[in-house]
């Protein structure tokens, strides 16, 4: 049955190829549309959650200030220092995945191979690269052992490792901060542009570690910033609350005293893009299918009118012993091979723009994304096709169906 019924689908839609030609372009141009929308949409998305996550995956940044007494107001602030036992208190909540320390040393000057320049310099920890999303391209970055014992050791952006060096290899060589010799013992892999910064680009700092800083620089105890990395996206919110609550018991301030203990929560911008992509996915989308409906009715009147024009051959076929299901099933099939050959023939078009707006953009472009179709938005766009072709099917084949054999026969 299968076979006769694919058979006579296919006679009948080739004896009928212009009309159902030009009736098909409606279902072309919105697949063509879905596809190709559909893999901006998820382009953008991919693309700004990668430009995001350079600055670091769930990274949460804490700023301590001044804290207020409640009715005294200015009278009775004081200001609020970390310490390293603070990082240590925040990474063992349950909520957190890791913390460290952020200490920001500013510009300093770095001599090396006869170059002095001013490089941008933090103190960290060995949790530090995992946290702000650091890769290491040579060498390697701090370890334990290095803030413990408080060690002369530097890690370089890739900028700065070639202001200081150039094309010369930077592993295992010294440079002076500030008159003070340190070894290089890693460079990490370039960032490129980012669309979210906290201070200086990564690719030009310099990282030590953050005792190394106490002891020459900072000359302090006090740990200036704190970032922590909560365990999920989505309860960094939660994790924010458990942590400021942990070091208002310790520091003595209240939870929600913002002056007390500032936070920047990557999480924020990431949830205004998604919220912002959300919205140009559902106004595209929207738009995509209101064209493939007005081509699944351009269908959908056409089958009608191809119904109307075949009375006398339904008529005869269930005359001779064909069932209201198999009338049914022709229709369908029918109206089914035009839709999802149009669909399929607009999705190749998408795809062909797709490559062609990839070819257009440019490396490294942070506002600019490369257009991605993933294999689940062309099953969607196909289960859509087959939705809307069995949709435009059903009102053509009921009509064929309530065709009354003896009653077409007589017609003229």
């Amino acid at each position: 049955m299968l076979r006769d019924l694919a058979i006579t689908t296919l006679r009948s839609l080739w004896g009928n190829k212009f009309r159902f030609g030009l009736t098909a372009l409606g279902i072309v141009w919105g697949a063509a549309m879905l596809t190709f929308l559909s893999a901006m949409a998820d382009g953008y998305d991919r693309h700004f959650e990668v430009q995001l996550d350079k600055l670091g995956q769930r990274i949460v940044f804490l700023f301590p200030g001044v804290a207020t007494k409640q009715h005294v107001g200015q009278r009775g602030a004081r200001a609020v220092e970390l310490e390293r036992d603070d990082i240590e208190r925040i990474a063992a909540l349950e909520a957190v995945e890791r913390a460290a320390p952020n200490v920001w040393l500013g510009p300093r000057v770095m001599r090396a191979t006869g170059m002095t320049k001013l490089v941008y310099a933090y103190g960290g920890s060995e949790e530090t690269a995992a946290l702000r999303n650091f890769e290491i391209a040579e060498g390697r970055f701090l370890s334990r052992r290095d803030v413990d014992l408080a060690r002369n050791v530097l890690v370089l952006g890739p900028r700065a490792a070639q202001r200081l060096f150039g094309r010369s290899p930077a592993i295992g060589r010294t440079v002076h901060v500030e008159g003070i010799p340190f070894a290089v013992i890693g460079v990490v892999r370039a960032k490129g542009d980012q669309l979210l910064y906290m201070g200086p680009p990564d690719d030009e700092i310099a990282y030590l570690p953050f005792t190394t800083a106490r002891t020459w620089f900072t000359r302090s105890d006090v740990v200036d910033q704190i970032a922590f990395a909560p365990l999920t996206r989505e309860g960094s919110w939660e994790a924010v609350r458990l942590v400021r609550a942990a070091l208002g018991r310790h520091h003595g301030f209240r939870q929600d005293d913002d002056a007390a203990m500032g936070d920047f929560n990557v999480q924020e911008p990431v949830d205004i893009v998604h919220g912002l992509l959300l919205a140009m996915r559902l106004f595209l989308s929207a738009a995509s299918l209101v064209t493939l409906v007005a081509g699944a009715v351009g269908v959908m009147n056409i089958m009608l009118v191809m119904v109307a024009e075949r009375t006398r051959e339904i008529g005869l076929k269930k005359a001779i012993g064909a069932s209201n299901r198999r009338v049914f099933c022709e229709i369908v099939a029918e109206t089914l091979g035009v839709t999802v050959v149009a669909g399929l023939v607009g999705v190749l078009i998408g795809g062909l723009g797709i490559v062609l707006s990839a070819r257009a953009v440019e490396a490294g472009q942070t506002m600019q994304a490369m257009p991605l179709l993933e294999p689940r938005r062309v099953l969607t766009i196909l289960a859509t096709l087959i939705g809307v072709a069995l949709l435009s099917a059903v009102l053509p084949a009921l009509r064929a169906i309530r065709t009354d054999p003896a009653s077409a026969l007589r017609a003229t």
